[in-house]
């Protein structure tokens, strides 16, 4: 899509309908709601496909203050845990999963932040 134009729209529905009504060419937004327009696009309208390379990482993370370790400790032993249990691939699965309406499957895991490797959008 180099050399396009952008376009803004008040909200993601906006900017779906002007690709529905060939008024845009595509639309920028979270994987989530990508996916989900993209599944109904199938079905309906105009069919639309996402590209698999993200624009950006958006990596998600725990907030705590730096004098608790011992809490730091424990959310990172907690979340390690659910992620080798397999736990959090059943609360993704419950939610956003294959049987669900969004369809989508995981991909991301636990990372410590050190081993994270993205570049800060400005």
């Amino acid at each position: 899509m180099n050399g396009s134009e952008p376009l803004a729209f008040a909200d993601t529905g906006s900017a779906f309908m002007a690709v529905q009504q060939n008024r845009a060419f595509g639309i920028v937004a979270n994987t989530m709601t990508i996916t989900k327009l993209v599944n109904d696009s199938q079905a309906d309208g105009i069919p639309m496909r996402m590209i698999e390379e993200p624009m950006a990482l958006q990596p998600i993370g725990i907030g705590m203050k730096r004098d608790g370790p011992q809490l730091l400790a424990r959310v990172n032993e907690t979340l390690a845990e659910m992620e080798r249990d397999g736990e959090l691939t059943a609360i993704w699965n419950r939610w956003l999963g294959p049987e669900t309406e969004f369809m989508m499957v995981r991909t991301d895991r636990v990372t410590p932040f050190s081993q994270l490797q993205f570049t800060p959008l400005p």
